[in-house]
């Protein structure tokens, strides 16, 4: 039996995009558990309150004069500090939503908040918690013959089996799709000398993926940097599972069939399929379902090929209801150089502004999700300087829901909603996620998997705002950043975290890339497939945009 590997909102426009791209042609080129809420406070936001508290890295740095900005590579915690910072969140596995390493990471990054004297609150949001246990598949053919088949991946929060898992015949329904079934279950009933259609039965369907070029960024960017760049992404493989391009076999279609279970064979190498958890923010199902690579999928068929076959599928899991901690973090800006006590107004009792700084902190691996980590290094550098010095408060909040559906939580459009008193004092938004990334594909499946030699493509997307639009162009150029492409909103979004401050009216910027492993649980977290030099220069790009974007003039950017 297989183990666990230590186990849209967002995304759904671009699934949506591509879809309606490929459509009409113009990609034709194609896991200790954390407190409840925690309203204590620390003594807020100075350098002295940081150099007191310091964090975790070369010890605390000494407070600084003048203003932030314009950032330098030097000006933040130093390359290995950043590195060491997200090697330690790696370590503990997968951060699925709600699981002990979650937990544990969002504990870690309070502790360390604090120690740079930022006021951090916890707020519990439900979580629909879902975490696969075990899984394996075990085939008997037409004499009898049983043998496990190696799987690839567990379909997250599609259902799941008692320990004994399922059994039942085996019946290859193509394309998944209704006429499929209808064949599979004539076919199936006329073998078994039976009346019936699927009912029992496990079905194996095919799992496709659109085979897709980095032009699918460059048509939907204002401007790719630098503009020589837009010819290579026309050239340069952009199939990623993740993108739900087509969307997945259908889970309720199949259970409407009366099938027991599914098996998806997915059209990638045993190397790039294994461990991905994907779709990742999918609604409970109630039909347990694994992925096979393209290998062992070719391998059932040859037994099916042979004469009638049953199969044992196991996936066991965890289910419940309970709660998670989204993270607030203020480091107050110049209005508390003012302001008596611990008042949260300015000049004439207006309610200090702010800029949202987002990120999440679920994830599957070193890369989804270290926004934590910069985020981290953005508040050691910013509370080193005087409150007087920041125009703006600064409000980091890490989300806990990023791997669940709507329906299973709560998502941060919703969670700002319910807390106006903080939506109030947003002017703007920045979102990071994905820092850092190497490249890496099968060429569309005609390769065998392995470094491209190239950095991964950066979305720099932007809603909103013209002035944030020339402010993220500017500083790309200024950071000297390659293979970036500056985004135009879709669908109602801004690709990953900036989706929900965006779809709140707010002027957003998010930074972030989707490589092949994005989603990927793998041994070594996928560590190897980052560059520590690049999460450095990343994280930089991020705090000049962040130190620009706090010195606007007052109120949100035009």
């Amino acid at each position: 039996m297989s183990t666990p590997h230590r186990p849209p909102a967002s995304r759904r426009g671009f699934l949506d995009t591509t879809l309606r791209l490929t459509a009409t042609g113009a990609l034709a080129a194609a896991g200790g558990l954390g407190a409840g809420c925690d309203d204590s406070t620390t003594a807020g936001g100075g350098p002295a309150a940081a150099a007191a508290r310091g964090g975790d890295g070369p010890g605390a740095r000494p407070p600084l004069t003048g203003s932030p900005g314009p950032v330098t590579a030097r000006d933040l915690v130093d390359v290995d500090t950043l590195w060491g910072w997200v090697e330690r969140m790696n370590a503990a596995g997968p951060r699925l939503p709600g699981s002990p390493a979650h937990r544990e990471f969002i504990d870690d990054l309070d502790r360390q908040l604090r120690g740079y004297g930022l006021t951090v609150t916890r707020h519990p949001a439900r979580l629909a918690e879902w975490l696969a246990r075990s899984w394996s598949l075990r085939v008997t053919d037409a004499e009898g013959v049983t043998r496990s088949i190696p799987v690839a991946s567990y379909r997250p929060r599609s259902g799941e089996t008692g320990p004994a898992g399922v059994t039942g015949r085996l019946l290859d329904a193509g394309a998944g799709d209704e006429a499929a079934y209808q064949a599979a279950g004539a076919a199936g009933a006329a073998g078994a000398g039976a009346a019936g259609g699927l009912g029992g039965a496990i079905v194996v369907v095919d799992a496709p993926i659109t085979r897709l070029t980095a032009s699918v960024l460059a048509d939907l960017a204002y401007t790719v940097l630098p503009p020589q760049a837009r010819a290579d992404f026309a050239q340069e493989d952009y199939s990623r599972v993740w993108l739900g391009v087509p969307p997945p076999p259908s889970l309720p279609l199949a259970r409407a069939h009366g099938a027991a279970a599914m098996i998806e064979i997915v059209d990638q190498t045993p190397e790039l399929a294994a461990g991905q958890y994907t779709p990742h923010q999918q609604e409970h199902a109630g039909l347990p379902a694994l992925r096979l690579d393209r290998e062992q999928g070719a391998r059932l068929r040859e037994i099916l090929a042979r004469g009638p076959a049953t199969a044992t599928l196991v996936l066991t899991a965890s289910r419940r209801e309970t709660t998670v901690d989204y993270l607030l973090a203020r480091l107050p800006g110049a209005h508390a150089a003012t302001a008596t006590g611990a008042a949260a107004t300015g000049p004439a009792g207006e309610r200090p502004r702010a800029v949202l700084v987002t990120t999440h902190t679920d994830g599957q691996n070193a890369l989804e999700e270290n926004g934590g980590p910069a985020l981290l290094a953005l508040a050691e550098y910013l509370s080193r300087y005087p409150a007087a010095s920041r125009a703006r408060d600064l409000l980091f909040l890490f989300s806990p829901t990023h791997m669940a559906a709507d329906a299973a939580t709560v998502k941060p459009d919703a969670w700002l909603r319910e807390h106006p008193e903080i939506l109030a004092e947003v002017d703007m938004a920045l979102a990071a996620e994905h820092l850092g990334a190497l490249g890496w594909d099968d060429q569309g499946g005609t390769a065998p998997y392995r470094p491209t030699g190239r950095s991964e493509p950066v979305a720099v997307a932007v809603g909103h705002s013209e002035t944030l639009r020339r402010l993220a162009e500017e500083e790309v150029e200024r950071a000297g950043l390659t293979r970036v492409g500056i985004q135009k909103p879709f669908q109602n979004g801004l690709y990953g975290e900036g989706t929900f401050p965006y779809r709140l009216g707010l002027p957003t910027i998010g930074m972030i890339t989707g490589p092949t492993y994005l989603l990927q649980v793998a041994p070594g977290g996928n560590l190897d497939k980052l560059d520590r030099a690049l999460l450095h220069r990343h994280t930089v790009f991020v705090a000049g945009l962040l130190t620009r974007m706090m010195a606007l003039p007052a109120g949100r950017p035009s």
